[in-house]
């Protein structure tokens, strides 16, 4: 019933948390953006900060839910995922009690069309978040092939606080790396002190700082319904088409919750 096993995990706030995760028969193939069930039966603990359940479990049924991959496919040591505790939900504050050494349960199967797949090699990357839809980003910009061709790569991280940037170092030495990466944080919550962008996501775009092109980017939207839903209603009307198996198109984006 539990196939995998925590191998590690790094806590970014009392609600964020990054855990790696190893499964029995290794990590399986997969391509960046996708992502895979994880679950924890009702009799596991709970962290103390958690909040009483709507409704309680049976001890011994597997809760599940889906978490995108934030490591790159090339990477077998573990999968990683990036989570936010919800204090009254069912499965995070059980999986936010896991310490390295326990057992969880972890899909074979990972599943998912959030990928570059399909996306040429020369078209730029406009890649934007809020929170844990970060994952998928992390998985992409780790992995090689991403960088194969001469494209430039634009990551932007919208947050409530400072504190919430997770990856902002990792984010920070592409840059640094001298490789064509721009890195966007900006913080809707952020106090006097805090000197970077301050507001949401879309004043990056409204105000012109960013100018995505579709005859040379794509871009991928994941995070709060609030952004992507507002992101993809200004894209359009700038020209951008909006992606699918059957029509592909030059805006992506997931679904996230």
């Amino acid at each position: 019933m539990l196939n995998s096993t925590l191998v590690g995990r790094i806590d970014i706030t009392p609600d964020l948390v990054i855990l790696q995760v190893k499964p029995d028969g290794g990590v399986p193939n997969f391509l960046p953006g996708q992502y895979v069930a994880l679950g924890l039966p009702g009799a596991a603990p709970r962290v103390e900060s958690s909040k009483a359940e709507p409704e309680a479990p049976a001890a011994d049924k597997i809760i599940k839910r889906a978490y995108s991959i934030g490591s790159s496919p090339v990477q077998k040591d573990f999968l990683e995922f990036y989570i936010a505790v919800v204090p009254d939900g069912s499965l995070t504050p059980r999986l936010a009690a896991l310490q390295p050494g326990d057992r969880l349960f972890s899909q074979p199967k990972v599943t998912g069309t959030f990928t570059l797949d399909g996306v040429s090699g020369d078209r730029n990357l406009v890649l934007v978040a809020t929170g844990t839809g970060l994952a998928p980003f992390m998985s992409m910009v780790r992995t090689p092939a991403t960088w194969e061709s001469d494209r430039a790569i634009t990551v932007v991280h919208g947050v409530r606080y400072p504190a919430d940037f997770a990856y902002a170092d990792e984010l920070e030495s592409l840059r640094a790396a001298g490789k064509k990466f721009t890195y966007l944080p900006i913080a809707s919550r952020a106090g006097d002190e805090f000197t970077g962008r301050k507001g949401r996501i879309q004043k990056l775009f409204e105000s012109g700082e960013l100018t995505p092109n579709p005859i040379t980017d794509s871009v991928f939207l994941c995070g709060n319904p609030a952004m992507t839903e507002d992101m993809e209603k200004h894209l359009v009307e700038r020209g951008f088409t909006v992606h699918s198996k059957k029509a592909p198109g030059t805006l992506h984006v997931e679904k996230y919750w």
